[in-house]
C-alpha cells in the first residue's frame, strides 16, 4: 500500500514538472518549410524582400508601401457567409491575407510567415458599443518586440491571443465598416483613405471598451484549421442603419472571384498552376464554402490561423533562390520608408496610422478626448507635450498635411479629389443623393476645402459580460 501510495506520488511530481516545461520552454516555432516558401517566393519578390528570420526560416515584407502602413488596413471588409474577406488593392493580397501570419518586427516592421492553409481571413476581432477592431494573428512561437509586449512582460507559452496588445489593433467607428457596401472596390473605400480610423493614440483607451470576439468556426475541408469568423451581421447592420435582410442578402450572394486581391489572377494560375491545389475548390469555382462553428473554443482558442493544418503539394519546383538572413546581408531592393517619430512620439516600426485613415480628434467623445494614452517614451528633442493633445471644446482641430513622399499620394489635388470620392460615397449610402454619372475633374475641386468626417451614430448595445460568444446572432442561414 505505501508503496504504491509512492507510485502515486512520483507520478504526480512527473505530471507538475512537464506542466512547468511545457510553460517554460514551449515548442519552437516551425520554421517555414521549403515547400511553402516556393509557393509564394516568385510571385512575391517583386513587391518586397524575404530575408531567412531566425528561427521561423525565410519571411518576406512589402517594401512599396507607405511609411504608416500595416496589414489589413489598405482594403476593405467585405461580409461573406464564409466570415469576413479583405477586399484590397495590394497585388499580394490573395496570398499575405489568406495563409501565413503577420507578427511584427524591430527590423523590418511587420514581415509574413508562408503557409500552406487557405483561410478567409487571418485577424481577431474585437467588438463594442463605437467602435470594431481587428488585428493579425501572429504565428505560432512568436516573441513580441518590446513595443508590442504585454505590460507585465512576456511569458513563454503564453497563448498567442493574450499577446494581442493594444498597439496590434486598429479600430474602425463602427458605422463606417461597411465602407463602400455592394459598390465595386475603389481607393476611396479602403481603410487606409477612410478618415474613420481611431486615432493611434487613443487605441488603448478603446481597447479597454471593447470586448474579444471568439465565434470561431473552421472549413469542412480541414477540421483543425480554426479562425475567427468576425462581426455578427446583426449588430453591424444596426451601426450601419442597413436592412438586415439586405446584409444577409449580399453575404451569401456575393462572389469571392469578383473581389480584388483575394484569389490569385488567372494569368497567375498558368504560370503556377500549383496554387489551384492550395485554395477550396468551391472558393475556386465562385461557389459557397462550407463552414462549421467549433464546439471546443478553448482548443480553438490556442490554434488559430495555424499556417501548416493542410499540407503543401507535392512536386513543387525547387525553390532556386538564396534568401539573405538577418544581419549576414542586407537584401536588395527598396527598404521600407519608416518614420523615426510619429505626431511626437518615438516608435518603432509597424506602429502608427496614416493621417488621412484617422478620425479627428473632435470626433471623439468626450470621455475618450480626456483620457488619451501614449503609446510610447517621447521623442528627442520633444520635451513638455503629451502624445496626443487635447483641444477646448468647439476648437477643430485641423489635420496633418499629406505629402507624397508620406502616402504616395502625388498632388494635393488628388487628395481633394478622394476626399470628394469618400464624401460621395457616405452620402450615397445614407440615401441623400447618389453618385454622379461623370467623373470629378481635378479643376472642379475646391483647392482648400477639408473632408469632414460623417458625424457618428448611435451604435449597437453594448456587450454585456467577458467575451461575447460563441457565435451569437451571426445573421445568416
Amino acid at each position: 500500500m505505501v508503496a504504491r501510495q509512492g507510485n502515486l506520488g512520483v507520478l504526480a511530481a512527473l505530471g507538475v514538472l512537464i506542466q512547468i516545461a511545457l510553460i517554460a520552454f514551449p515548442p519552437l516555432p516551425a520554421a517555414a518549410a521549403q515547400a511553402e516558401v516556393a509557393l509564394f517566393y516568385e510571385e512575391l519578390a517583386p513587391h518586397g524582400n524575404w530575408v531567412d528570420y531566425g528561427s521561423f526560416g525565410p519571411v518576406w515584407y512589402p517594401t512599396r508601401v507607405s511609411p504608416n502602413w500595416r496589414p489589413y488596413l489598405d482594403g476593405r471588409w467585405v461580409p461573406t457567409t464564409e466570415g469576413w474577406v479583405f477586399e484590397t488593392s495590394e497585388p499580394w493580397g490573395w496570398a499575405t491575407y489568406h495563409f501565413g501570419n503577420w507578427m511584427p518586427t524591430e527590423e523590418f516592421g511587420w514581415v509574413w510567415v508562408p503557409g500552406s492553409t487557405w483561410y478567409p481571413a487571418t485577424a481577431a476581432w474585437r467588438t463594442g458599443e463605437d467602435f470594431i477592431g481587428w488585428a493579425p494573428i501572429p504565428p505560432p512561437g512568436f516573441i513580441p518586440p518590446p513595443a508590442f509586449a504585454p505590460g507585465g512582460g512576456f511569458i513563454p507559452g503564453t497563448p498567442v491571443l493574450d499577446l494581442l496588445t493594444p498597439p496590434f489593433w486598429i479600430f474602425a467607428n463602427a458605422p463606417n465598416l461597411l465602407l463602400g457596401f455592394g459598390q465595386p472596390f475603389i481607393p476611396a473605400f479602403s481603410f487606409f483613405n477612410c478618415g474613420c480610423l481611431a486615432p493611434f493614440n487613443f487605441v488603448p483607451t478603446i481597447f479597454t471598451r471593447t470586448l474579444f470576439l471568439n465565434n470561431f468556426f473552421f472549413p469542412r475541408f480541414a477540421p483543425n484549421a480554426f479562425f475567427v469568423f468576425g462581426p455578427p451581421f446583426n449588430s453591424v447592420a444596426l451601426t450601419s442603419n442597413l436592412n438586415i435582410f439586405q446584409l444577409q442578402k449580399f453575404a451569401r450572394t456575393v462572389n469571392l472571384l469578383a473581389l480584388q486581391n483575394v484569389l490569385p489572377a488567372a494569368a497567375m494560375f498558368s504560370r503556377r498552376p500549383f496554387l489551384r491545389d492550395l485554395i477550396p475548390a468551391p472558393v475556386l469555382q465562385g461557389q459557397r464554402l462550407i463552414v462549421a462553428p467549433v464546439n471546443n473554443v478553448r482548443l480553438a482558442e490556442r490554434s488559430l490561423a495555424r499556417p501548416g493544418v493542410v499540407p503543401a503539394p507535392a512536386n513543387l519546383p525547387p525553390l532556386r533562390a538564396e534568401i539573405p538572413r538577418v544581419g549576414a546581408a542586407a537584401p536588395r531592393g527598396p527598404e521600407r520608408p519608416v518614420p523615426e517619430v510619429i505626431r511626437g512620439m518615438q516608435v518603432s516600426k509597424g506602429l502608427g496610422l496614416p493621417p488621412q485613415a484617422e478620425l479627428e480628434n473632435r470626433i471623439m467623445k468626450p470621455e475618450l478626448r480626456r483620457q488619451p494614452r501614449s503609446l510610447g517614451p517621447p521623442a528627442p528633442g520633444i520635451t513638455g507635450e503629451p502624445a496626443v493633445r487635447r483641444l477646448p471644446e468647439g476648437r477643430v482641430s485641423r489635420r496633418p498635411r499629406l505629402t507624397p513622399q508620406e502616402e504616395n499620394l502625388r498632388t494635393r489635388q488628388e487628395v481633394e479629389i478622394l476626399q470628394q470620392q469618400i464624401l460621395q460615397s457616405r452620402r450615397l449610402q445614407r440615401g441623400q443623393e447618389s453618385l454622379p454619372s461623370r467623373q470629378i475633374r481635378p479643376q472642379e475641386v475646391q483647392p482648400r476645402r477639408e473632408m469632414r468626417p460623417a458625424p457618428p451614430t448611435r451604435g449597437a448595445p453594448p456587450l454585456r459580460g467577458g467575451r461575447q460568444g460563441p457565435y451569437p446572432g451571426m445573421g445568416f442561414h
